[in-house]
Order: structure tokens, then C-alpha cells, then sequence
């Protein structure tokens, strides 16, 4: 069995200029297949060619990103005017793996993204292929797909149908918002910085548009509800976090001096027994907050791995972070980012050094 996940979307390039390896050429040529089959949104609208809730989301397009550039100030460009229809739920799949005696994601190396901790594929068949291949390498790994990417500006973006299904209108918006960020605002290596930046401002900035739509009210009003909820769970679940990776980091360093766990049969065993711990303290430790939300799911025995919780750390372990640049920034979405563009203009040397300047950015201060 594979362990397979749901990502809602991430930042992606996927097209011929980087094409130096089989695998660049794989991609390269899956994005030019899928931009061959894009159509002007107008028409799909005019046509009436799609399904009345494909549709319904399509014709709100121009309002949120009329929004995302006057209010937010960022720069969609010629994105999101063309649409494709898929015949999946996803439009790419990403694969991380992980090291198992090790709290380490394995990453990949990009010309002008720089450093990812993923490879993607428009192919979950190959995905799975590239998978077996990390097992054999002895790494944890997870399979995910994904609704949404970003070219980063590189090219315009279109949108595609797995970005309308299975969400709400006002989880499309935020899906919307979420990859303009990345279109607007990123840094190459810095994958964890450029996703938990993306998913704070698209949380908060599709709140202030429903707000601003009076016929949204049913929307804004479901949409707080559940972001109220899910933020609830989202704090307790980054506590249980921590205490599961502190726990699995100290296993991990006492089973280097444990003669018995050079035995790898032994040590997966009882690492094994530790990862079920995990899911069955989970709920315990959560208390029933995590039902109905994104989390309630988050752990389940015998598909938890490294791979699987370092995943975790990486899209949305840093939000309190950012909502201390926040309130420097005068709770002002838009002054957020102009003050981070200045706080980061020289690319910090680290990770470390990088969410210090994110946590006490505030430009006026050095006026």
C-alpha cells in the first residue's frame, strides 16, 4: 500500500526551459500538454460548457483578482483567463520522501526555484513508479495529489477544474489568493516560508472579500465558521506536532548508541510501535477538536511515517510567525508584504535566520 494525501495546492515550474534531465523533459512536456487544452474562461462562461457550479466559480474570477491587485498589491498578470478541464481530481502528483532513522525530508534541486522537497508528476502512475524507487533507496515516502500550482510568473497561469471541485466558493477564493501570493511574493529554497506565507494572507484576504460581497453572506458566514474551527485545531495540532517530532528526534539519537537497533528489523519494529502511539494518543491529545476539520484525519495508524509528519512541518508549521509580522505590519495585508519585500531584500543565509527577520519585520522601526 501506498500512503497517499490531499494537498490543496503548491508552487510548481513545469516547462521547457528546464529541461536538463529525462525527468525536467517528462514535465516539460506534461505542462505543454495540458496548456494546449486551455480556452478563454469568456467563452466556457458564454457557451455555457460547463457545470452550473464550474461555472458559478468561473464568473467570480475577475472580482477576486480585481481584489488581489487593488487591495493586496499582487500581480496575477494574465492569469486566470484561460481554463482546463481534467479528467481527474488532480492535476499533478507530488511524491517526499524521508529519511527513516532521521527526522530529514529528502529534497531536490531546480534551476531558479531552487531547493523543493518534493518531485512532482502529471502522471500518478509515474508518481508511484518514482515512489517504489525512494523505497528501495530505504526512505519513507508519501504520495499526494494536488488541485493547484503556480508557474511563479514564468508563464500565465490557467485555472483547472480540479481547482472548482470538491471546494466551496469561498475555498476556491482562498485557492485563488493562495497562488497569486506565490505569482506575487517567493524565495527560492525557502519552500516552508513561501507556503505558510501563501496560505496566512489567502486565509485572512478571503474573509475581507467575502465581507465585501453582500451576496457572498452564506459563504462568509459557513467560511468564518470553519476557519474559526480549523485554526482551533490548527494550534493544537501544532502543539501535538511538536511533541511527536521533540519524541521521535530523541528516539532517533538514543537509537544510535542502542546495540539492538543495528539489527534494522528490530529498530523498525519498535519505531513502528512508536508511529501507531502517535495515532491512538492523537485523539486523545486533540479532544474532539479535530473533528470536522482538516485534522481529524491528520494521523492514522500504520500510515504514519517521516515523510508524513515532516509534510506537515513544511506547509503550515510557521503561522504564528507570521501573524507577529502581521501585526507590526498594522494587521494590513498589503503592508505585510511591502514590509517583508524590505525585510528580506537581502536573502537571509539560512532558515533560521530567515523566520527571525519574517518575526520582527517592521521597516519603520529602522527609519
Amino acid at each position: 500500500m501506498f500512503q497517499e494525501f490531499e494537498l490543496k495546492s503548491i508552487f510548481f515550474i513545469f516547462f521547457p526551459l528546464l529541461l536538463n534531465s529525462c525527468y525536467s523533459f517528462e514535465q516539460g512536456y506534461g505542462q505543454l500538454r495540458l496548456l494546449l487544452k486551455q480556452q478563454p474562461i469568456d467563452d466556457v462562461i458564454a457557451n455555457n460548457s460547463e457545470t452550473p457550479d464550474r461555472l458559478e466559480k468561473l464568473k467570480i474570477v475577475p472580482s477576486v483578482l480585481e481584489y488581489a491587485k487593488r487591495e493586496l498589491a499582487l500581480t496575477p498578470g494574465k492569469s486566470y483567463q484561460k481554463y482546463i478541464a481534467l479528467n481527474s481530481s488532480s492535476v499533478t502528483w507530488i511524491v517526499q520522501a524521508a529519511e527513516k532513522r532521521e527526522l530529514k525530508l529528502k529534497t531536490w534541486w531546480f534551476p531558479f526555484i531552487g531547493e523543493q522537497p518534493y518531485l512532482g508528476f502529471f502522471s500518478r502512475e509515474k508518481a508511484l513508479i518514482e515512489k517504489q524507487n525512494l523505497v528501495e533507496q530505504n526512505l519513507d515516502t508519501i504520495v499526494g495529489g494536488i488541485s493547484a500550482f503556480s508557474l511563479l510568473g514564468y508563464l500565465p497561469d490557467p485555472l483547472y477544474s480540479s481547482m472548482l471541485d470538491h471546494s466551496s466558493m469561498a475555498q476556491f477564493i482562498e485557492t485563488l489568493i493562495h497562488e497569486s501570493v506565490h505569482r506575487t511574493f517567493y524565495l527560492p529554497n525557502y519552500y516552508s516560508f513561501n507556503e505558510n506565507l501563501a496560505d496566512f494572507i489567502a486565509k485572512k484576504a478571503t474573509i475581507q472579500f467575502l465581507e465585501a460581497h453582500p451576496e457572498l453572506k452564506l459563504n462568509v458566514v459557513n467560511y468564518i465558521k470553519d476557519y474559526q474551527k480549523n485554526l482551533k485545531a490548527q494550534k493544537k495540532f501544532q502543539e501535538y506536532l511538536i511533541k511527536v517530532k521533540i519524541d521521535l528526534a530523541n528516539f532517533y539519537e538514543d537509537s544510535k548508541n542502542n546495540p539492538q537497533f543495528k539489527n534494522e528489523e528490530l529498530f523498525l519494529a519498535e519505531r513502528q510501535r512508536k508511529l501507531n502511539k502517535i495515532a491512538t494518543d492523537y485523539k486523545t491529545f486533540m479532544n474532539g477538536i479535530e473533528l470536522g476539520t482538516y485534522y481529524q484525519h491528520a494521523f492514522i495508524k500504520d500510515k504514519i511515517n517521516n515523510a508524513l509528519i515532516l509534510s506537515y512541518s513544511v506547509y503550515e508549521s510557521k503561522q504564528e510567525i507570521i501573524e507577529s509580522a502581521f501585526i507590526l505590519a498594522n494587521s494590513d495585508l498589503k503592508q505585510l508584504l511591502k514590509n517583508l519585500e524590505i525585510c528580506l531584500a537581502k536573502v537571509p543565509e539560512d532558515e533560521q535566520a530567515l523566520w527571525t527577520a519574517v518575526a520582527g519585520c517592521n521597516p519603520s522601526d529602522s527609519v
